[in-house]
């Protein structure tokens, strides 16, 4: 207490209400324990995923219909679609269109379901292949669910323990609830994590390393360390970018040499299938296709605007009065990179869920983001079931349901970049705190050259 005139005045009254905690209260405990409540959140966000799913299981009147009851995953059908089912081998005789470390990851999964008394071969029965993809499912579901729990356990420390409540908006995220079982991206969110903790360890090498095992598994990660070198550039560190990149190439060498050798063709599936589809669902070019205005030579025009995005964005990094925070940069380069591309699947609202919540971790802001993805969720389901397609009635509501989830995104992004053209009202910054993961960047100098910019522009603003 503070005594002010005879008055008494709780300390600190507008900082936190009530003042300081008093000597009497207890913060520790079950509680009060983040880990505790965030692994708790995760298992029931998990359970919450795995039930969904229960609808979609084959019956003996064949296959239910998954668009319709929300709950489609590609795990099982591109099981019993691509080949695996017959332990051909992955990229050299099944066709995959995925990087490497997803069709590793889908190997192991294979191989435990024939532990598991699954019957993977070329003579099983067409009956006997349906049993087999239910248990690659669920070995697959139960190997997602550890990269969800590591991915929630080193978001607790990647905050502190100021922050390590903020892993809460993604254990508990409706996000992960609808589009953890779609695909295999979780094992890309999870190693983009580990490689955030890397870096906010002050450990670029292995930063690097994990970064590039994650874009063995995903194309996103990339931009995660293109957001670390442009915070280097502005700050100087022209030998942590080598370390970064460097460490980047050789663990992704490590991981596509072998197949790049023995099946070329198979692993540049991934990248021409990619270089050469056109606009696809969820796109505003796929939109625009719809409403009868298509883009022609989409590819081109999806990179000039993602450039030109990604120019303003440099400029942004550069201006700034405040080297923004590592989670900034890499959340808005991922939205210029989502929202221009040819095509915006479901389940990629969690490549950003993370970033997201490093970014700007505010409850109704990450609402506002959430519902659009889950508006969108519900709508492309309903969109490829019927309901929604063209020809119907009610096709306006998919236009509006992608054009709200853009809109979503770029309110957020807009939210962002006023924190970091006002760094002193970033929900993040405290007093004595410059980025939570920033590493060898945390409170780290600009170079000499932002400075002189700086001076340059100061001289040249006219005095009031």
């Amino acid at each position: 207490m503070r005594h002010n005139g005879g008055v008494s005045v709780p300390a600190d009254l507008t900082y936190r209400v009530g003042g300081n905690v008093g000597r009497r209260a207890r913060r520790s405990g079950f509680w009060f324990n983040p880990v505790i409540w965030s692994l708790l959140a995760a298992t029931a966000t998990w359970l919450v995923a795995i039930g969904r799913q229960v609808p979609c299981r084959p019956t003996a009147d064949g296959f239910p219909n998954a668009f319709l009851r929300l709950c489609y995953s590609d795990i099982p059908i591109l099981y019993l679609g691509r080949g695996i089912s017959t332990g051909a081998g992955f990229y050299t005789e099944v066709p995959l269109e995925y990087p490497v470390l997803i069709g590793y990851f889908m190997a192991a999964a294979r191989a435990v379901t024939g532990i598991l008394g699954g019957h993977v071969s070329p003579e099983a029965t067409f009956d006997q292949q349906v049993a087999a993809s239910q248990i690659f499912f669920q070995v697959t579901a139960v190997a997602l669910f550890v990269c969800f729990l590591v991915t929630v356990v080193v978001h607790l420390q990647l905050g502190g323990p100021p922050r390590a409540w903020d892993a809460l908006l993604i254990a508990a995220s409706p996000v992960v609830m609808a589009n953890a079982l779609i695909n295999w991206d979780l094992l890309a969110v999870m190693l983009t994590a580990l490689g955030l903790l890397a870096w906010q360890r002050r450990n670029p090498v292995i930063a690097g390393g994990i970064l590039g095992l994650a874009f063995a598994a995903k194309f996103y990660p990339i931009l995660v360390l293109v957001a670390i070198t442009l915070l280097c550039v502005r700050a100087g560190r022209h030998r942590v970018i080598g370390q970064v990149w460097l460490a980047a190439l050789l663990a992704w060498s490590v991981v596509n040499l072998p197949i790049m050798v023995a099946a070329w063709d198979g692993w540049s599936q991934f990248w021409t299938k990619n270089a050469d589809r056109g606009a696809d669902l969820g796109s505003i070019w796929y939109v625009l296709g719809l409403v009868g205005l298509p883009v022609p030579a989409v590819s081109a025009i999806a990179f000039v605007c993602m450039a030109a995005g990604g120019i303003a964005l440099i400029w942004l990094v550069l201006k700034a009065p405040r080297r923004p925070r590592l989670g900034q940069v890499a959340l808005l380069l991922l939205v210029v990179f989502l929202v221009f591309n040819k095509v915006y699947s479901p389940q990629y609202a969690l490549w950003l869920l993370p970033l997201v919540v490093l970014a700007r971790p505010k409850l109704f802001d990450v609402s506002v983001w959430t519902a659009g993805e889950i508006v969108y969720f519900v709508s492309i389901w309903g969109f490829l079931h019927g309901a929604l397609g063209p020809g119907k009635n009610a096709e306006w509501a998919y236009w509006v349901a992608v054009m709200l989830r853009i809109f979503a995104q770029l309110w957020f992004a807009l939210r962002v970049v006023e924190d970091i053209m006002k760094p002193w009202e970033d929900p993040v910054r405290q007093p004595m705190v410059d980025d939570p993961i920033g590493g060898v960047l945390n409170h780290a100098p600009d170079a000499g050259w932002v400075a002189l910019l700086e001076a340059s522009r100061a001289r040249r603003t006219p005095v009031p």
